[in-house]
């Protein structure tokens, strides 16, 4: 990915866990789309450990929830990485 006005070279894996980078160059500030409903497929695969922390092994609500997360952001950011490799993105400039 190139900055459109002064062709700076962003990692792509920068746009996998923050979705809006500066331009160290020319300060100008994109913003990267991915298709709508690809944040629930990793939602889906994170409940199914927590809700066996909390109700098959008898954890906290507390519990369960950390596992959530814990779950949760590493496969979002795997995701959006194949997704940034793939191709399956929209990035736009914020003006």
């Amino acid at each position: 990915m190139k900055c459109r006005h002064c062709s700076y070279e962003f990692k792509d894996s920068s746009y996998a866990y923050k979705s809006r980078q500066r331009c160290p160059k020319c300060g100008t500030i994109y913003q990267i789309h991915f298709p709508s409903g690809v944040g629930f497929i990793p939602a889906i695969i994170s409940v199914v450990p927590a809700l066996y922390m909390v109700l098959g092994l008898k954890f906290s609500i507390l519990v369960g929830l950390s596992v959530f997360i814990l779950f949760y952001w590493p496969i979002d950011i795997i995701m959006n990485i194949i997704l940034i490799y793939k191709n399956q993105y929209n990035l736009e400039e914020i003006k």
